[in-house]
């Protein structure tokens, strides 16, 4: 059950995130937010990883598919925060959250589905439907 406090907890810290790339982008040209954001979550990282956790340090070999995966899910997120300040800063924060949440959710129910080949429950079913005309009901 400690999966649905941390999801929450994932929740409302990305909410939190895309106010303040709102409010970052009223007064910073897109690059600099960008930059600022990235350097101090590089930092943060940086700090969990070699300071707050020494022991749980690893070598990293390149040619595991686990570093491959983390590079690329990197690559991933650098993208959507790029495309996430360029939605805040051209629309409504309450319409940019409220397509991108739901759409998290879509999105992810189908790469299970297709790429794990994970079983979707009735009720999880009609979840996802119910986001999808959330989606648009939010967008027309």
């Amino acid at each position: 059950m400690s999966y649905v406090v941390f999801s929450i907890a994932t929740a409302l810290f990305f909410s939190l995130t895309f106010l303040l790339r709102k409010l970052a982008v009223k007064t910073l040209p897109f690059s600099a937010a960008l930059l600022i954001e990235v350097v101090v979550e590089l930092v943060l990282f940086a700090i969990l990883f070699w300071v707050l956790k020494p022991e749980g340090r690893v070598e990293l070999d390149w040619s595991n598919k686990g570093v491959r995966y983390a590079v690329l899910a990197g690559v991933m997120v650098a993208l959507g925060v790029a495309a996430n300040i360029l939605a805040v800063r051209s629309g409504f924060l309450s319409k940019v959250v409220a397509i991108t949440s739901p759409s998290q959710i879509i999105f992810g129910v189908l790469l299970g589905l297709v790429l794990l080949s994970e079983a979707l429950s009735l009720r999880q079913i009609v979840g996802v439907i119910l986001g999808v005309v959330g989606v648009i009901l939010v967008v027309y």
